[in-house]
């Protein structure tokens, strides 16, 4: 059986249908949603001037932020598109070549709507990290001058920012699949079970989920900055990586490498998306090892063990088999 394509919500449902079915399917999403607005507005009634600092940390006029914004929002764009034109002639995964499998067809308004928020606290953060660094005292832990680059705080804290931020976000992301919390954060970016959209498909997650790992990412700079220093343009470099690969884990190029434990392979993601219990890091797979959540690629020819259930590919988000026997 080759993969049941999501059910979409046709033209021809009438319009009260349609958000009947909407809050029926994304209810839970949206609860989660409600709360973590009203933690805000809680910040915003009792603590108006950390609600500020929040928002806008370096303190910049409206004009300035509202350009600072745009900027981030046309840097995001271009880095999909130079992603998109230099691997345009790569390899797809096997296992969209060999079954014809295909994910969500379309995304639908609380998917945009959900992209806008996390577009916001992307930037919130961004700029945060940036006060961090202009505020900084001590250029040993963090730096932006030219003169203060040095070999610890360049490509050994590159290395390790990407080491540790996998070591925190490995066992969130197992958390956000604990069965009770999963349908209220994180079922929301499974349902696309085969990401082609790159940017689209990485960022649209329910915002809490991009809250909790902003935040593991912000515990991890503040520790590489004292355990080996850490200069702005190691933090540029790590944010334009970043991005990168967070996009192509989100298509359907085969794109891998190795690099002393960075084991990078959007197989392994496409395969968390696939099955949603495995392969919960990003790029350092031995942390899924050391967990035992690490699954290797199925490439949909032949069935997988009876360790696996029987069939290859069982989608665990609808239910439908994403295996198609080639005969």
């Amino acid at each position: 059986a080759g993969l049941t394509p999501p059910r979409l919500v046709t033209h021809s449902r009438k319009k009260g249908e349609t958000m009947l079915l909407s809050r029926h399917r994304h209810g839970k999403s949206l609860v989660a949603l409600g709360l973590f607005f009203g933690v805000l507005g809680c910040v915003a009634w009792f603590r108006p001037s950390q609600f500020r600092e929040l928002l806008n940390p370096l303190e910049l006029n409206l004009w300035l932020y509202v350009a600072a914004y745009v900027g981030k929002c046309a840097s995001l764009a271009g880095i999909d598109l130079l992603v998109e034109k230099l691997f345009v002639r790569g390899e797809p995964l096997p296992y969209r070549k060999n079954t014809g499998a295909v994910g969500l067809a379309q995304l639908e308004r609380i998917d945009y709507f959900f992209l806008a928020i996390n577009s916001f606290v992307e930037f919130a953060f961004a700029a945060h990290v940036g006060r961090l660094v202009v505020t900084s005292e001590d250029p040993r832990d963090i730096a932006w001058r030219p003169s203060d680059l040095g070999l610890c705080n360049t490509v050994p804290a590159l290395y390790l920012i990407f080491a540790l931020d996998d070591l925190f976000y490995a066992p969130a992301h197992r958390l956000m699949h604990v069965p009770w919390l999963y349908p209220y954060v994180h079922k929301h970016h499974h349902r696309q079970n085969l990401p082609t959209r790159g940017y689209l498909d990485a960022g649209n997650e329910h915002p809490v989920e991009q809250v909790i790992g902003l935040t593991c990412l912000w515990v991890t700079l503040r520790i590489v900055a004292k355990l080996v220093g850490l200069h702005a343009l190691t933090i540029v470099t790590h944010f334009f990586l970043y991005a990168v690969l967070a996009l192509l884990n989100h298509t359907n190029l085969d794109i891998h490498f190795d690099f002393f434990g960075f084991e990078y392979s959007v197989r392994a993601h496409e395969m968390h998306h696939r099955f949603p219990q495995s392969n919960l890091a990003q790029y350092f797979m031995v942390w899924d090892k050391l967990m035992g959540t690490y699954k290797p690629y199925l490439d949909g020819l032949k069935r997988a063990s009876s360790s696996n259930g029987g069939l290859a590919n069982k989608d665990n988000n609808n239910g439908s088999s994403t295996v198609k026997k080639l005969l």
